[in-house]
């Protein structure tokens, strides 16, 4: 028996719940409540803070014994209720990919940045439209758009430079990102062992059976994250690549080395490519969005209008941070693989266990039902983060 059943019932769920029941009907009703949606239900809101709160208390697990044993009064985190907004929009990936992935720290600093730059525009500093040669009142953003009083979307110029100490801090800031990057290569590297050396054991001592049972369930979890199938995949992609790279080295005494070399730098610049293209795609589209005047358009044209720039802005978000993040996990894949202080017996086992999780993951699937779910669920974490970008500009 639990005490009260509050938060149970703002989910719609019994108390018996699974922590992946708990996280379905957490995106169900996040999705249902989400003011965006019930723009002239002044209770919208209160209501997405109601199932946001629900979802921060039950989804945790010590908090969830305290709420269950002695009610919500007893269950508050400890740094206080997140704004449900803000608690939404940090569901990229999702908390559960965290001992696969780390962190998104691009994607973290590039918004660091943001507020940077805002902030010294509006402290009187040089650079975001303030002090820029931008005309008077123009406010600017990280992409180097100028933006004029009435709205419209200026062409940035040589005067809208970096002043010394903007560069000093973004040269910080990428000096923090790349510490940052090592200690979660360090922790992640420790963790994929520990992973691998499990499994090992699971098949020597004959348990695979239980392994593969756990692990079937974390990937049902995982793949309801925000992002959650892409996320698997390039797990997959990365575990098969660098797996059988490096098995083929051992087969050929290292010469494949050259090729396979070559052919990941060549993956890589191509990678670089498809991000700037995305990114200048998106610029563009942004820069189309300032001509239109959505008062203009009827409501199936405005629906597909903001359809369409969630898509662009959503490829940025996505290409940025599965940049970043494949070339951590090559790394991390890379220190496992080539640590000479492991035997290169035991490291061709580890190997055949990457191909082992590639295979896993890359079987992972999502019903019909589950993908719109995820679809509608992502572009509305997009739309808290368009909000926070705004905030950040235009606070001033």
């Amino acid at each position: 028996m639990v005490k009260e059943t509050e938060y149970y019932d703002v989910l719609g769920i019994p108390p018996t719940a699974t922590a992946t029941e708990i996280k379905k009907a957490y995106r169900r009703k996040a999705m249902e409540t989400h003011p965006d949606k019930h723009p002239d239900d002044p209770t919208a809101s209160e209501r997405f803070q109601q199932v946001g709160e629900a979802y921060q208390v039950l989804s945790d697990p010590d908090l969830r014994k305290q709420y269950d044993e002695f009610g919500k009064d007893n269950a508050v985190p400890q740094q206080g209720f997140e704004d449900a907004g803000e608690y939404f929009s940090m569901i990229f990936g999702g908390d559960g990919f965290t001992n696969w992935i780390g962190e998104f720290s691009l994607f973290k600093e590039l918004n660091s940045a943001t507020e940077m730059m805002n902030g010294d525009a509006q402290g009187g500093g040089a650079g975001a439209g303030a002090a820029t040669g931008a005309a008077p009142g123009a406010t600017g953003d990280h992409t180097g758009v100028v933006h004029k009083p009435d709205g419209s979307a200026g062409v940035p110029t040589d005067r809208n430079k970096l002043t010394k100490e903007q560069r000093e801090k973004l040269m910080e800031l990428e000096k923090r990102r790349r510490e940052d990057l090592e200690k979660q290569v360090v922790d992640l590297t420790k963790k994929l062992n520990e992973r691998l050396e499990k499994y090992l054991i699971a098949v020597k001592e004959n348990h695979l059976k239980d392994f593969e049972a756990k692990l079937k369930q974390e990937i049902e979890d995982l793949k309801l994250e925000s992002f959650g199938i892409e996320l698997l995949y390039l797990l997959a992609k990365v575990y098969k690549t660098k797996a059988h790279d490096y098995l083929l080295s051992k087969k050929t005494m290292g010469f494949s080395k050259i090729f396979t070399g070559t052919r990941n730098n060549a993956r890589t610049v191509k990678s670089a490519y498809n991000l700037l293209s995305t990114g200048a795609e998106a610029q563009k589209a942004m820069a189309e969005m300032e001509k239109v005047n959505p008062e203009e358009l009827d409501q199936y044209e405005r629906v597909k209008f903001e359809t369409m720039l969630a898509g662009k802005a959503l490829g940025v978000m996505w290409a940025m941070s599965r940049f970043e993040l494949e070339q951590k996990l090559k790394e991390v894949c890379s220190r496992v693989l080539h640590d000479k202080n492991v035997p290169s017996r035991k490291r061709i086992e580890k190997a055949k266990a990457l191909l082992y999780f590639a295979g896993k993951f890359s079987s992972a699937r999502r019903t019909p039902e589950e993908a719109e779910e995820a679809r509608v669920f992502e572009e509305l974490i997009l739309g808290e983060q368009q909000k926070k970008e705004k905030r950040y500009r235009y606070k001033a």
